[in-house]
């Protein structure tokens, strides 16, 4: 009996041992150092330090670590990752303009046709002087407010997009603002003065017209007249910039997205010219595991999700290794790994 325990004994160290040993065969230690020395070398490589490039890339970083019998799994934060956040931005601000374009700025000047408080006493009263009710009427149906304002509120949103994309500089943008400051202005000033006239109407009609001279009548149309050809002016010129800084933001985040897609192109472009070039130093890498590349951020666009996705590139090290030789290039090289978006 005590033969056959030391026989058991005997066989569970073996075991033991063998298990050990294969542990053993991973020089942790070694491939720690492979790791760290690779993942510099590639941090280089990828430029993720510099603050340079087609949109003034800020600073980026990776982190390396060891999954016992997978392989090298790297974490990298590109400033692409940044750029993406930006464009997210300005999209969500466009989609609220056409959220706003889509109110009928002309439901307020169909309101406005119906008789207001002062009109309806107006034409209660007998005696009301029809003059003063076409003035009125006049008045009632030339309130651009509604238009000018969103016209307005959409040429600064769209500037301040403009400048997010790099589009045009803080310069030309405090020109804009400066142009949209003082539209704004001139038209509520117009606006201020058209309600002090149709106050002073209201006015009238309440005294039931006594104050019905022709010159009277001659000063409050004349008025009526300069304010109008004020504001029509006005109302144009708001919508027409409204609508030509638009198209231009339109352009500006379509070049923007394909500008980021090539961008990222390059980048991984690099990415496999550099893991040809210093796949070498992860000597310590079993030749059946394989180095990951998680790039944070820049997976695919996912439908109905607001969430962005990695990208993940996925390589053996024996095609690293090919690659390094000379066997296959980097081309070949990225057309055998795996790629997904997760």
């Amino acid at each position: 009996m005590k033969k056959i325990i030391t026989a058991l004994a005997f066989v569970f160290l073996c075991l033991l041992a063998n298990i050990t040993t294969q542990a053993q065969d991973i020089n942790l230690v070694d491939l720690q150092g492979n790791i760290e020395i690779f993942a510099g070398v590639l941090e280089d490589a990828l430029e993720l330090n510099q603050n340079s490039g087609l949109f003034g890339m800020s600073l980026g970083g990776l982190d390396a670590t060891y999954l016992y019998r997978q392989g090298v799994l790297i974490e990298v934060r590109s400033p692409l990752a940044n750029q993406r956040n930006r464009l997210s931005l300005v999209s969500l601000n466009s989609a609220m303009q056409s959220m706003q374009t889509g109110i009928n700025p002309f439901e307020r000047m169909v309101s406005r046709t119906s008789p207001s408080p002062v009109l309806s006493f107006e034409r209660s009263n007998e005696n009301a002087d029809s003059f003063y009710e076409l003035m009125m009427e006049r008045i009632a149906k030339i309130d651009y407010s509604l238009i000018v304002s969103n016209s307005i509120q959409q040429a600064s949103d769209s500037a301040r997009s403009l400048r997010a994309l790099g589009n045009i500089d803080e310069s030309a943008y405090e020109e804009l603002r400066a142009e949209l400051d003082v539209m704004r202005e001139r038209f509520q000033e117009n606006i201020d003065q058209l309600s002090q006239l149709e106050e002073e109407l209201g006015r009238e009609t309440e005294s039931s017209g006594q104050s019905d001279s022709e010159a009277m009548e001659s000063e409050v149309s004349s008025r009526l007249d300069n304010l109008i050809a004020t504001l029509e002016p006005l109302r144009e010129q708001a919508m027409a910039k409204a609508e030509q800084l638009k198209e231009q933001m339109e352009l500006a985040e379509q070049r923007y997205v394909e500008r980021w897609h090539e961008e990222v192109s390059e980048f991984e472009e690099s990415l496999y010219v550099a893991m040809c070039n210093y796949g070498s130093t992860l000597r310590e890498l079993p030749n059946d595991e394989s180095i990951s590349v998680i790039l944070k951020g820049l997976g695919e666009d996912e439908a109905n999700s607001n969430r962005r996705s990695d990208k993940v590139h996925v390589l053996s090290k024996s095609d690293v290794q090919e690659c390094q030789n000379g066997v296959i290039d980097a081309i070949a090289l990225r057309d055998r790994s795996a790629q997904y978006s997760y």
